[in-house]
């Protein structure tokens, strides 16, 4: 049995396995596929719970919770290719269950790619569920926004670059290390976390009143931040975002950016296409995004059993 409810609950030969809860329950497994905010549990009843190094070590930043580790043999941790840390559930049984939680099967200087895996049930993220989301080339995308960046560096002008702190702002911090590249004091911090656990990334925060030249700010743009920004910006900053959302015309306008970069820690339409062929499912449980028009796709171009698991939308971040 598959159902919503505080996360996802499967129930399988007499056991409980909860995925991304929003409160952990005593005597179910519990596990956190990754360390963004909407995937971590809020209240912790149990703090055992299964999840990468990564992510434990960021959810006692983000939470303040100190985690234990469980395991159980019948679950494998695969790599989801979505931030530092992420991870898919495999729960083993006469109908295997692949969980992805947030995914990619992109390869990213951060993080490796998800790869397919055989099961009977798959639940899958639909954040961009419909035809129109396929993402051009990854380093096509980075290649422009570096000669952007570039030209406005070399004309003395700073950058304002918006994205999400924890997967985004790291891979933009690889992309652009050798531009005069600064952060954001909540992206340096889960720079210093990562650093701990082998990634190469600089710290370096803004400091205002001690820049001398043009700098690569990296944001959210979000909070406190925004007075900042907006000192930036009639200083003469330019501003872009990524975001997979950058595909959609009105972006960029709607957001009063000066440019947006379709990058995503997501997977297009397409390649959520050919993760559900690769992974040969009987039957899959769409949830997030555009969970009902994907689950009538599988169903009509793979004929494959599909159906929406997420009885309410919530709001999609913009920078995802």
């Amino acid at each position: 049995m598959i159902r919503l409810g505080n996360g996802i609950l499967l129930e399988m030969d007499g056991r409980r396995f909860r995925f991304d809860p929003r409160r952990t329950v005593a005597g179910d497994l519990n596990m956190i596929s990754h360390a963004h905010s909407d995937h971590i549990p809020s209240s912790f009843r149990t703090l055992g719970v299964l999840c990468s190094d990564v992510t434990r070590d960021l959810v006692k930043v983000r939470r303040g919770k100190e985690t234990e580790r469980v395991d159980d043999p019948r679950v494998r941790c695969l790599d989801a290719g979505h931030i530092p840390g992420s991870n898919m559930f495999l729960v083993s049984g006469d109908r295997p269950v692949l969980y992805t939680g947030d995914f990619c099967t992109r390869k990213k200087a951060h993080v490796g790619p998800a790869e397919p895996v055989k099961c009977g049930s798959l639940i899958i993220e639909a954040t961009y569920g419909r035809p129109r989301y396929v993402f051009p080339d990854h380093e096509e995308v980075l290649g422009a926004a570096r000669d952007w960046l570039e030209d406005l560096v070399a004309h003395g002008t700073s950058a304002v670059l918006f994205a999400y702190p924890l997967g985004k702002s790291q891979e933009l911090s690889i992309a652009f290390r050798d531009l005069p590249l600064r952060l954001h004091p909540s992206i340096a911090e889960n720079n210093r976390v990562l650093g701990r656990h082998g990634y190469g990334l600089g710290t370096e925060e803004l400091d205002e009143r001690g820049e001398e030249g043009p700098v690569v700010y990296i944001t959210s743009g979000m909070g406190k931040d925004r007075e900042r920004v907006e000192r930036m910006r009639r200083a003469g900053a330019k501003t872009a975002a990524f975001s997979g959302w950058a595909l959609d015309r009105s972006f960029s306008y709607s957001s009063s950016l000066d440019e947006g970069f379709p990058l995503s820690d997501h997977c297009g339409y397409d390649e959520l296409m050919r993760f559900v062929e690769k992974c040969s499912p009987d039957i899959v449980y769409t949830t997030h995004g555009f969970d009902k028009a994907f689950a009538a796709s599988v169903r009509k171009e793979l004929g494959v059993d599909a159906r929406p698991l997420v009885a309410k939308q919530g709001t999609m971040d913009q920078f995802c």
